[in-house]
């Protein structure tokens, strides 16, 4: 508790999202419900300018993120015109959007909705809602349901593998907790604090709890325990496979 009211103090407006987007709201920041930055301490949002920007609901704004709504760069040109120039412009992040650690959104960006921006991105211009972007400048890589489609392939293998490597590592099944993000997987008849809390975060909570208990919905695998042993399956067979 001490140090949690230190941690506050010290950190001030961005001790928290929850701080971080009061503050930025009460400059007026136009920001809509559930928009989550993750690290405030590490992420710059441009306060000069507070009306040119609007983030929709249910943003996603990660590590070292940059957002930009002004440009001094004309403080070159004024030394040799004797003149100042303005350079500010309105930049809006629409609903649904995840920005990548380290992206740079730079003024006059407008981003759709339902948008991934990839890791380190640099981001201009008009992006397109229902999209992945990525790359510096940020170039669209695929549509939202590529992206969808892809993630659904990879379930599977991925969870084998992060499974099997903690039991590697640490000699033991890995918990529910640990593999938190592929529960959709199996069936469970309870969902562990943080299952929930990773719910939550989405912002589809209810949609999200009905779906994953309605009866037409079909797991790979009736428990997690049946998960561990397909997992234990698979690494006895890459290992025999090693051996041939």
């Amino acid at each position: 508790m001490i140090k949690r009211i230190i941690k506050k103090v010290v950190l001030g407006k961005k001790y928290s999202s929850e701080t971080y987007v009061k503050y930025l709201k009460g400059l007026g920041v136009k920001i809509g419900n559930n928009c989550r930055i993750f690290s405030p301490i590490t992420t710059l949002i441009d306060t000069q300018n507070p009306d040119m920007l609007t983030i929709g609901d249910n943003a996603k704004i990660t590590n070292g993120v940059i957002i930009l709504t002004h440009d001094y760069s004309w403080s070159v040109g004024s030394f040799i015109s004797k003149k100042t120039y303005g350079n500010i412009r309105r930049v809006i992040i629409g609903n649904n959007c995840f920005i990548g650690m380290n992206s740079i959104i730079l003024r006059g960006t407008t981003i759709g909705d339902n948008v991934i921006i990839g890791a380190g991105s640099v981001v201009s211009g008009k992006i397109e809602s229902n999209s992945v972007y990525a790359g510096n400048p940020a170039k669209k890589i695929m549509t939202l349901d590529e992206f969808i489609s892809k993630r659904e392939e990879k379930q599977l293998s991925e969870a084998v593998d992060f499974a099997n490597e903690i039991k590697k590592r640490r000699g033991r099944h890995a918990s529910e907790d640990e593999l938190f993000e592929y529960f959709w997987l199996y069936s469970s008849t309870d969902l562990s604090p943080r299952m929930k809390r990773q719910i939550k975060h989405i912002g589809v909570e209810k949609e999200m709890l009905d779906e994953y208990y309605s009866s037409n919905r079909i797991s790979q695998f009736k428990s997690f325990n049946d998960f561990l042993e397909f997992c234990d399956k698979q690494e006895k067979l890459r290992s025999e496979n090693g051996k041939k």
